[in-house]
C-alpha cells in the first residue's frame, strides 16, 4: 500500500514526487518509458545532447522551480537568460533585454516606444490584468494605440511565454503579467549551468529514499470505488494507494478513469483542451560561431532558440556548438509536412542571415515535430478558468499536476505552480 502513486516521470511529476517523499510519504512513480523528463527527455547524437523545447527556469532564482529546489535542499547554479537578439523583419539584428537590466539597455526600441514602455511598466497594476485575460493581444494593441517596435517586443515575449503565435488569440493579460513580473523580479529566464541531468538524478534519488520508481510501466486504468481512488492497474496488477496524482496531460487522465467516475463537465473540459505544438530544429555546429548567452528570436516564422552549449558545456563536444530553435505551431500545422518543411527552411535561413558564419559550420541538423509542447495552449479562449483544476471532482484522493491545470503563469512556470498548489492541498488533507 502506497501513500501516493504518481503517473509520469515528467518534470512536474518528479518534483512533486520528491517533495512528497521528503515529507515522509511512501511514493511510487510510474513511467511508461525508460527515461525521465517527459517532453523534456534528452536526445543524443555524436556527443551532442538536445532537450526538446529548451526546458528553462522562469524567473530564475525567484521562480517556482527554484523555490521547489530550495525546499528539497539543493540550489542548482543558473545561467541568466535576460538578454536576447531579434532578427527583425528588415533582416537586421537588434538586441533586447527582459528583466535585468531592463528595457533601458535595449536597442530594439525607438525613442518614443521606449518612453511609452517605461510609462506602461509603471502604470500596470496586477489586479487589473485579471480583466484582460480574455482580451487578445491584438485587441489590446488597437485599444492602446501600440505600434512599431513596442508591438514587436510584446509579440516576441508572447511567442516564448505562451507558445501562441496568433496575436488575435494570445492573451493580453497573460503576456502583460509575464512582462510585469520579469521586471519586478528583475529576472526573466535561466538555465541550469550543469544541465538538467544532475537535477533529474537528484530528484530520482530523493524519491527512492522513501519509495520507488518503476520504468516501462504502462498504466491501464485508475481504480476508483465509491468516489474514492484506490490505486492503479499496471500489467493486470492492482497497485493500491490512498492518493493518485496524474502528471500526464489532462487528456490522458480522462482516458484512464472509469466511465462516470467524475463529472461530465470536468471530462468535457479536459477533452476540449487544445494543446500547443512545435517544430524543433537542432543544428550541430562543428565550430563555435557565437559566444554569448541569451535567446534568439525570429519574427518570421515566430520562433525562439539559443546556443545550448553556451549555457552548459554538456550539450556539445569541446570546440563545437549545438543550437536549438523552437517554432510554436498549431496542432493543424504540424500535421502538414509541406508546412513543416517551409518553416524548417525559414529557420535555417534566419540563422544564416543573423550569423553568416553558420552556413559553413553546420555538421548535421535534426528537425522533428512535437505534437504536444504544452498540454493546453495559453491563449485568450483558454484562460485559467477554462482549464481543469488540481483536484478531480467526485474522486477523493485523485489529483492532476502539470501544464494542463488551472495554475497561474506562463509556460515553464505554471507546471511548478501546480506542483506547489497540489503539494499544499495534499499535505493539508492528510494532516486534517
Amino acid at each position: 500500500m502506497y501513500d501516493c502513486i504518481l503517473l509520469g516521470a515528467t518534470l512536474p511529476g518528479m518534483t512533486l514526487g520528491a517533495m512528497l517523499a521528503r515529507a515522509g510519504w511512501k511514493v511510487l512513480l510510474l513511467e511508461r518509458k525508460r527515461v525521465a523528463g517527459g517532453r523534456a527527455a534528452p536526445w543524443e547524437r555524436d556527443g551532442y545532447l538536445s532537450l526538446p523545447g529548451i526546458p528553462r527556469v522562469r524567473y530564475g532564482e525567484k521562480g517556482p522551480f527554484y523555490r521547489i529546489c530550495k525546499q528539497l535542499g539543493f540550489k542548482p547554479l543558473l545561467v541568466p537568460l535576460n538578454q536576447g537578439w531579434v532578427l527583425d523583419t528588415d533582416q537586421k539584428v537588434r538586441r533586447i533585454t527582459i528583466g535585468r537590466p531592463g528595457i533601458v539597455r535595449a536597442d530594439f526600441f525607438s525613442r518614443w516606444d521606449w518612453v511609452f514602455a517605461v510609462r506602461l511598466l509603471r502604470s500596470l497594476k496586477g489586479e487589473t490584468l485579471e480583466d484582460m485575460e480574455e482580451e487578445s493581444l491584438e485587441e489590446w494593441f488597437v485599444r492602446n494605440k501600440i505600434r512599431g517596435s513596442l508591438q514587436k517586443y510584446f509579440k516576441v515575449l508572447a511567442y516564448e511565454s505562451t507558445h501562441c503565435t496568433a496575436p488575435e488569440k494570445i492573451s493580453a493579460g497573460e503576456t502583460l503579467r509575464c512582462f510585469q513580473k520579469a521586471f519586478r523580479l528583475r529576472s526573466y529566464l535561466a538555465y541550469p549551468r550543469e544541465g538538467w541531468s544532475p537535477i533529474l538524478e537528484g530528484l530520482e534519488q530523493e524519491i527512492e529514499k522513501h519509495g520507488e520508481i518503476r520504468w516501462r510501466a504502462r498504466v491501464e486504468r485508475i481504480e476508483v470505488e465509491e468516489g474514492t481512488v484506490k490505486g492503479v492497474r499496471v500489467g493486470g496488477e492492482k497497485l493500491e494507494a490512498s492518493h493518485v496524482v496524474c502528471a500526464a496531460p489532462c487528456q490522458q487522465l480522462i482516458s484512464l478513469l472509469p466511465e462516470g467516475a467524475t463529472t461530465k463537465e470536468y471530462v468535457n473540459l479536459c477533452k476540449r483542451a487544445v494543446p500547443s505544438a512545435a517544430l524543433i530544429v537542432d543544428l550541430a555546429l562543428k565550430n563555435r560561431i557565437f559566444h554569448k548567452k541569451g535567446l534568439w528570436f525570429f519574427m518570421d516564422p515566430p520562433s525562439y532558440g539559443t546556443f545550448l552549449s553556451n549555457l552548459c558545456h554538456r550539450h556539445a563536444p569541446a570546440g563545437k556548438q549545438l543550437a536549438t530553435f523552437v517554432c510554436p505551431c498549431s496542432p493543424e500545422e504540424v500535421r502538414q509536412p509541406e508546412v513543416v518543411r517551409v518553416l524548417e527552411k525559414k529557420i535555417e535561413e534566419n540563422l544564416r542571415k543573423a550569423i553568416p558564419r553558420a552556413e559553413m559550420a553546420v555538421e548535421w541538423k535534426r528537425s522533428h515535430v512535437v505534437r504536444m509542447l504544452d498540454s493546453i495552449a495559453i491563449q485568450s479562449d483558454q484562460t485559467r478558468k477554462d482549464r481543469p483544476g488540481y483536484r478531480v471532482p467526485n474522486v477523493k484522493g485523485l489529483f492532476l499536476v502539470g501544464d494542463s491545470t488551472c495554475a497561474p503563469g506562463a509556460s515553464m512556470e505554471m507546471e511548478y505552480e501546480s506542483v506547489l498548489a497540489c503539494y499544499e492541498r495534499m499535505t493539508t488533507e492528510r494532516n486534517a
